[in-house]
């Protein structure tokens, strides 16, 4: 299932066109009520999802997760985190862990910026298509435009399956919604609706697809045109220092190479609690 260059092209810069004027932010928007003084913060987060995608390509199973997430943010923005995932079909009991360190920052009330780095650990023999992936580099602009808030985010990845790497921009657009005073004076309800679109190359598929066949085959991945869409609709309703959250996101993968049938729409549906301190 392919399309041509100039049509994924064109899609993604349609896409990054309406930003301004269009509407799942991985962040949050900046603050355009005021400037916080920063605080240092430790937070930890338990999850579930009920399948595991990257960059729009899956498994031909599902594979539902529990994930654990740390994270100790200081003062000037810089944070590190450790994350740790439990396939619940699988035998493993420690199928991926996820180490970050990143910084934040706010210039302003409307403009934010990020850079990260993260290394991921998987067990030998893996079945996920991220197994093939072993670090990261990502660095993320974002503006509060009022209407919306659109983040641009540029993505490099590489790693001993991956030697050639592999890059991509994704696009984001999102409003954040807030209902204060939910079940009490301090509580309140988030709904934060969200688009996307992701282009880049495909090495890191080929690798999986590899290793899932057990042959080596030349394919064209080394394109760089879009890969996926994503809607989604994250829902999290705070109490103090405790969130709740649930959220729904449909993924749409394009551009698949020649022999990756597994890889389809997914709904993907996701449940969180976290308690930062």
């Amino acid at each position: 299932m392919t399309t041509s260059f100039a049509p994924s092209v064109i899609l993604l810069t349609i896409a990054l066109l309406a930003g301004p004027f269009g509407a799942e932010a991985a962040s949050s928007p900046a603050d355009t009520t005021g400037t916080d003084v920063p605080k240092r913060s430790f937070s930890a987060a338990l999850g579930y999802g009920s399948n595991s995608t990257y960059f729009g390509r899956s498994q031909a199973v599902a594979f539902p997760y529990l994930s654990a997430d740390f994270t100790y943010t200081a003062k000037n923005g810089l944070y590190g985190s450790v994350g740790l995932y439990n396939l619940l079909n699988t035998p493993t009991a420690l199928d991926e862990t996820d180490l970050t360190v990143g910084w934040d920052h706010d210039f302003g009330r409307t403009l934010d910026v990020s850079v990260s780095y993260a290394r991921f650990f998987f067990p030998t023999g893996s079945q996920l298509v991220k197994s093939n992936v072993n670090n990261a580099f990502d660095a993320a602009l974002g503006q509060d435009w009022g209407v919306v808030y659109s983040r641009l985010n540029a993505t490099y990845l590489f790693g001993k399956s991956t030697s050639k790497g592999d890059a991509f921009l994704t696009l984001e657009n999102s409003r954040s919604f807030e209902i204060p005073h939910v079940f009490g004076a301090d509580n309140y309800l988030t709904i934060e609706p969200l688009v996307s679109a992701a282009a880049g190359t495909q090495s890191f598929a080929e690798a999986a697809l590899d290793k899932r066949h057990g042959t080596t085959k030349v394919r064209n991945v080394r394109r760089f045109s879009v890969v996926d869409y994503e809607f989604s609709v994250p829902v999290s309703y705070t109490v103090g220092k405790l969130e709740l959250a649930a959220g729904w996101r449909y993924v749409v993968p394009v551009n698949l190479p020649a022999d990756d049938v597994d890889s389809r729409a997914l709904s993907v549906w996701t449940a969180g609690l976290t308690l930062t301190l």
